[in-house]
């Protein structure tokens, strides 16, 4: 292994260990408030483009989230997994076969930055084992960690979409 992996690699768990041991666990603090800032951006833009759409279910994959975030966290949510999307209820799976939006994360860190992204996807099931993802509007919330404040601190904020 190169000196540049070993050394990104040690920053990488360094890092980790800052955010998971946070007593309030502050990395779900942060993913939680990107998720509702998207969502309200994503609320308003639907608003913009057609005024008498009817409201849909919010569904948010779980597959990118840490294994701690604490889905029951955010109200009239639904979080699911696409990487076991057979085990899914019946009526969830038959809305698979019309079609959902879902909000997808990830993250990524960098030096002192922690990106969060968010992007809207419409999910469908087009043929019996095979799921269809395309990609809608997105946001990226950047954070930087404050060694002063000894904690992160939202830096910037950038909405988007095709």
């Amino acid at each position: 292994m190169s000196m540049k992996k070993i050394y990104f690699v040690i920053m990488l768990i360094s890092m980790s260990s800052q955010l998971v041991g946070q007593s309030n666990n502050q990395l779900n603090e942060m993913i939680i408030e990107s998720l509702r800032s998207y969502l309200n951006y994503s609320s308003e833009l639907q608003k913009k483009v057609c005024s008498n759409c009817e409201k849909h279910n919010t569904y948010i994959c779980n597959d990118g989230l840490p294994a701690d975030f604490p889905c029951d966290s955010m109200q009239n949510v639904t979080f699911l997994s696409l990487h076991n999307w057979n085990g899914l209820s019946k009526s969830l799976q038959k809305e698979l076969k019309k079609g959902i939006s879902a909000c997808f994360v990830w993250l990524k860190l960098t030096d002192r930055q922690l990106v969060i992204s968010i992007g809207g996807r419409s999910v469908k099931l087009i043929k019996k084992n095979n799921l269809g993802i395309s990609v809608g509007d997105w946001g990226i919330f950047t954070y930087e960690y404050s060694c002063e404040k000894q904690k992160w601190l939202l830096v910037n904020t950038e909405y988007g979409g095709i």
